[in-house]
């Protein structure tokens, strides 16, 4: 968004789950000779070995979040929106001679976030979710979710890796379906959604899957674009 001319590389494949991400001896090495590694310290902070980085850039002011630090907050436009300044900074400091080009690109994206969050914004009220409420398998998307004012009605996996559910939180998930039988239920692309699985075997409901991580180089813009088509595709095969 801020320097289209710069590739990013990116330690996870396309489709693969974070939560089972091991950092090779080449990966190691990469970061050792990266310009710049930029992470996201709420959902990475178990990757220890990216403290070896020399030049680190963390997304999301972790002083700023003390008791509810954001995870996943790049799907939250707001967040991204944040985020840009000082990212552009970070970047105009190793690529002085792009600072004026950084500066017209950071103008532009910040545009660009406004417009993507009006764009969630009107997709909620027109499908009216702040009455129907979501329910999903990770927590991947429930900060952009709560921004918006949807009721969470259930997360059957908690952030942390190894939290799993169990019968009772599955038994709870089906009671809260039953009082609220127009909760929409969201999957993720990069992740186990057997819980939902189950739940769909148990209802009536059908779920669909997000993809909260998109495959390295994919541009912002399209990853939430690419999701918001998803869902509006979703609700228009709901009753």
């Amino acid at each position: 968004m801020l320097l289209p001319s710069v590739s990013p590389q990116c330690l996870l494949k396309k489709g693969a789950d974070p939560h089972h991400f091991q950092l090779t001896p080449k990966q190691a090495s990469a970061l050792n000779q990266a310009r710049l590694l930029i992470r996201s310290p709420r959902d990475d902070k178990h990757w220890s070995s990216f403290n070896m980085a020399p030049n680190t850039f963390a997304l999301w002011n972790m002083q700023k979040h003390p008791h509810h630090e954001p995870t996943h907050a790049w799907l939250n436009p707001k967040e991204v929106s944040a985020a840009l300044p000082k990212l552009a900074q970070a970047i105009s400091h190793l690529y002085p001679m792009d600072s004026d080009s950084i500066n017209i690109h950071l103008h532009d994206s910040t545009k660009m976030t406004q417009d993507m969050w009006h764009q969630w914004q009107n997709f909620i009220e027109d499908n009216n979710l702040k009455q129907r409420g979501v329910m999903m398998q990770h927590p991947s998307w429930q900060g952009l979710f709560e921004a918006l004012g949807v009721p969470i009605r259930g997360v059957l996996e908690s952030a942390q890796h190894g939290q799993e559910y169990g019968p009772r939180k599955l038994e709870k998930a089906l009671a809260a379906l039953q009082k609220y039988p127009q909760t929409i239920l969201i999957g993720d692309s990069n992740h186990s959604n057997r819980a939902l699985l189950w739940l769909q075997k148990h209802s009536l409901h059908r779920f669909t899957k997000l993809d909260a991580l998109g495959h390295c180089g994919e541009p912002w813009l399209d990853l939430m674009q690419r999701n918001l088509k998803t869902l509006k595709i979703y609700m228009a095969n709901q009753p």
